[in-house]
């Protein structure tokens, strides 16, 4: 830890001294641009905050050891993806834990868990959303920005114009779409998919309008919909980017007994707990339904496919991790094991899996796919606060809102500071889930983290409205 720390302490240091320079720069050169019209000195003022946001980015970038112990060269699996579709499934209140799990004999995910064996499968992915829930982790996962937590991202910049894995795919002539069950009213959805550049939402008049659960139709409808919209762009030769939002296993969890398939004889003590693990399985069954679709349509082998959780299905308030152990036979965390989410990559025609054991969030989602795709973000000038996780030797990824802010996960541990910040704070492995007694080696990482999650912020606040918002 030595060696970080001398590291971040160093960037630290040019981070300041680059920001007292800029401030000055700008103070000298008021005058300069005082005799210009306030349009112009507007855009001068946001051009050259720009310059400040991206040259923090980059002294931060390089004072936390991403790249430490990995060799120069070409990236692993650049470009592997090139050319071919791309389907990312955001599965609703799944938490990793459920994959490879049984309960009285039987799988909870089966789909997954043959799915992640043939796949890139990374076990240590972490929740970031804040108030925004299921919304602000299609943000997350499209922008590769942190949420700001207090406030939905749909609703606080659904006027702007982000940059986004739909405009990345755009340039390379690309159709975007995303399929969502509910109105697309909700959460602002209206204003986030242009925000992010989709070309088209598939929304509730687009699907049968079955009674499945408030939120509306089943995931089969979903997956149903969305396999005929895509066989059609097919036909026509076009390549596709589509976004599957889910809402089956959306809580209270309640599936109608003609749709559930895990059967419990022995009931549990914890009937939400029960509920979940029913609810997960029918979402787990209909992602098969979709796989099965794709690969009858000849698109499977033609497509990188990306599932990953949005957020946590059992709230730590109401379920006891000794419950969820008794009836699972798993180790479980109520913060770790929580927060946890899965991501599984399948590449086109890819058999054997691979377990990706970096630690990371929903932010470092588009820079690992941007990364399969082919796309060289530094390259394209692509703001990301996310890492490519096929290819840094370290990580670390904060969190707010539903832990206090400054909290991160690291290949380590979880930190979650306390009163007095990190002083106060306490540190857990995420490995054997048990104390870490020492946090003295983590200081640095935390006021690392700090001022990368205030960077995104900034950055955030600085993007442009949308013409057709001003």
């Amino acid at each position: 830890m030595r060696r970080i720390k001398v590291k971040i302490t160093a960037g630290i240091l040019l981070i300041l001294i680059t920001a007292i320079c800029t401030v000055a720069y700008l103070g000298r050169h008021d005058d300069e641009q005082s005799h210009k019209s306030p349009q112009k000195q507007l855009a001068i003022k946001k051009l050259k905050e720009k310059e400040i946001i991206l040259k923090t980015q980059n002294h931060l970038n390089q004072a936390y050891p991403y790249h430490q112990n990995q060799t120069v060269g070409r990236k692993t699996y650049f470009g592997l993806g090139r050319g071919y579709n791309l389907i990312m499934v955001q599965l609703e209140s799944i938490q990793n834990f459920v994959l490879h799990s049984s309960i009285q004999g039987q799988e909870v995910t089966p789909v997954m868990n043959k799915l992640a064996t043939e796949s890139l499968y990374f076990p240590y992915i972490f929740q970031q959303i804040g108030i925004g829930n299921t919304s602000d982790a299609e943000f997350i996962s499209n922008t590769s920005i942190y949420p700001i937590g207090s406030n939905p991202m749909s609703s606080k910049f659904g006027n702007r114009k982000l940059s986004s894995m739909a405009r990345l795919m755009k340039t390379r002539n690309y159709t975007t779409s995303t399929f969502h069950v509910n109105d697309v009213s909700y959460w602002d959805r209206n204003q986030l998919y242009p925000a992010l550049g989709f070309d088209t939402y598939y929304d509730r008049p687009y699907f049968q309008q079955e009674k499945f659960n408030k939120f509306g139709a089943s995931d089969e409808e979903l997956y149903r919909v969305g396999v005929n919209k895509l066989k059609t762009l097919s036909t026509h030769r076009k390549k596709f980017y589509s976004q599957f939002v889910t809402v089956s296993s959306h809580s209270p969890f309640v599936i109608p007994k003609d749709r559930r398939r895990l059967q419990l004889p022995q009931k549990l003590s914890d009937n939400r707990l029960e509920n979940y693990l029913v609810a997960i399985n029918y979402a787990d069954y209909a992602l098969g339904t979709f796989i099965d679709g794709l690969k009858k349509e000849g698109l499977w082998d033609k497509t990188v496919f990306i599932v990953y959780g949005d957020h946590f299905g059992l709230h730590k308030k109401y379920h006891d991790p000794k419950e969820i152990n008794e009836a699972l036979g798993i180790p479980y965390h109520k913060q770790i094991s929580t927060f946890n989410v899965p991501v599984i990559i399948h590449l086109p025609e890819q058999l054997s899996g691979k377990v990706i054991n970096r630690t990371g969030g929903q932010v470092d989602i588009l820079p690992t796919v941007a990364n399969i795709m082919g796309i060289d973000l530094k390259r394209e000038g692509f703001t990301a606060f996310g890492h490519d996780l096929l290819n840094v030797g370290h990580n670390i990824v904060g969190m707010r809102y539903y832990l206090p802010t400054g909290s991160f996960f690291n290949d380590e541990i979880l930190f979650v500071p306390g009163k007095e910040g990190f002083r106060d704070g306490a540190a857990t492995s995420i490995r054997t889930l048990k104390s870490v007694k020492d946090i003295t080696p983590y200081k640095f990482e935390y006021e690392y983290i700090m001022q990368w999650m205030k960077l995104s912020d900034r950055y955030v606040k600085h993007l442009p409205v949308r013409q057709d918002k001003q």
